[in-house]
């Protein structure tokens, strides 16, 4: 059996390739690794744990797959583009196979968005897999969480709760009545969506000419669009309305899948709360909208307007910190979408 030090030489050496001749990737005590010139460095960090990130038997190459994708869609949400990563891979048992299949799904995405991997560390025990990567953006440029203002329209990318439905195939969860409708094509469609999330990178960086701010949906949009909130919230100054969210659930842009999870079942609040879309949120000026929708085209993805950043009520006030107000509506009336608001981490 190839020992820990083979393995790395054999399996995950080579992503190190597209490092410049100056540079340093695995093979020695750390990276060496140049920033270009006016850019700043945006580092992100997730960690998948088997049985909470993702079902047991899922592949090592959808594992692998994920737990890159996850950190591409963070960099995306800030409009960085990727630099390279680090892996922190913790196995129970020296699995040759399973660690040859996990290299190819680390292998596949890293070539698609062109990333090396630079180095980590391997170690025994509950199967877990945390991934840093890097990104460079132009100094000062960098999309935020904290920029939304009043009378900004708010946007998703592509289609919203296709990770979270796949969760339910991958589990076998689905409804009875949703699963006799649905055929496999769909059911593969949302597996895909869980496993195999497409991080909108080009999109991302082309957010830094008009965004104010914006969030990867990894907890699900109602969780993320209150973050958009309660961190521009903080930039209101005391004795000013805070922002407060207003979103339409019949412009919330859905697959076939979904739409058909929806009439079968009217479980919005899966939709909304379930995570795993790795799509963006974001928000910009209604003047701009048009234009982001033909940078969205160019990029072969579509934008949809599900609502609008609002003066609040409430005042901000020393007391009034971390308020996230959404109303949701629905053919014109109020919704209310219970006490469930986002995966927790804890």
């Amino acid at each position: 059996m190839a020992s820990e030090f083979e393995l790395i030489k054999t399996l995950f050496q080579p992503l190190s390739k597209g490092l410049s001749e100056d540079e340093i990737g695995i093979g020695d005590d750390g990276a060496v690794l140049s920033v270009p010139e006016n850019q700043q460095l945006v580092v992100v960090t997730d960690t998948l744990v088997c049985g909470v990130h993702f079902p047991e038997d899922t592949t090592a190459y959808d594992i692998a797959w994920k737990a890159v994708a996850v950190n591409l869609s963070d960099l995306a949400a800030m409009g960085a583009k990727p630099g390279f990563y680090s892996l922190a891979l913790t196995t129970p048992s020296n699995d040759q196979a399973w660690l040859t299949d996990f290299a190819r799904g680390l292998a596949d995405i890293s070539t698609l968005y062109k990333i090396p991997l630079i180095g980590g560390d391997t170690t025994k025990g509950p199967l877990t897999i945390t991934v840093t990567a890097q990104g460079f953006v132009e100094h000062g440029k960098a999309v935020k969480r904290s920029g939304a203002k009043a009378g900004d329209v708010i946007c998703v990318t592509n289609t919203i709760g296709d990770g979270a439905l796949g969760l339910l195939v991958a589990l076998d969860k689905l409804p009875g009545l949703v699963k006799h409708d649905m055929k496999l094509e769909q059911q593969h469609y949302l597996l895909n969506a869980l496993n195999r999330p497409k991080p909108q990178l080009e999109f991302g960086e082309k957010m830094l000419g008009f965004s104010n701010s914006a969030i990867d949906i990894s907890d699900g949009l109602f969780a993320d669009l209150g973050h958009i909130l309660e961190e521009s919230n903080k930039l209101i100054k005391t004795g000013e309305p805070l922002l407060a969210a207003r979103v339409d659930l019949d412009n919330l842009p859905l697959s076939e899948s979904a739409r058909l999870y929806i009439e079968k079942t009217d479980d919005w609040k899966t939709i909304l709360t379930g995570g795993d879309d790795y799509q963006l949120c974001f928000t910009l000026s209604s003047e701009q909208f048009v234009y982001a929708s033909k940078l969205a085209e160019e990029v072969g993805i579509s934008i949809s307007k599900i609502g609008q950043m609002v003066e609040s009520e409430i005042m901000k006030s020393d007391a009034d910190k971390d308020v996230a107000n959404i109303k949701l509506t629905l053919n014109d009336k109020l919704f209310n979408l219970g006490e469930s608001k986002g995966y927790l981490h804890f």
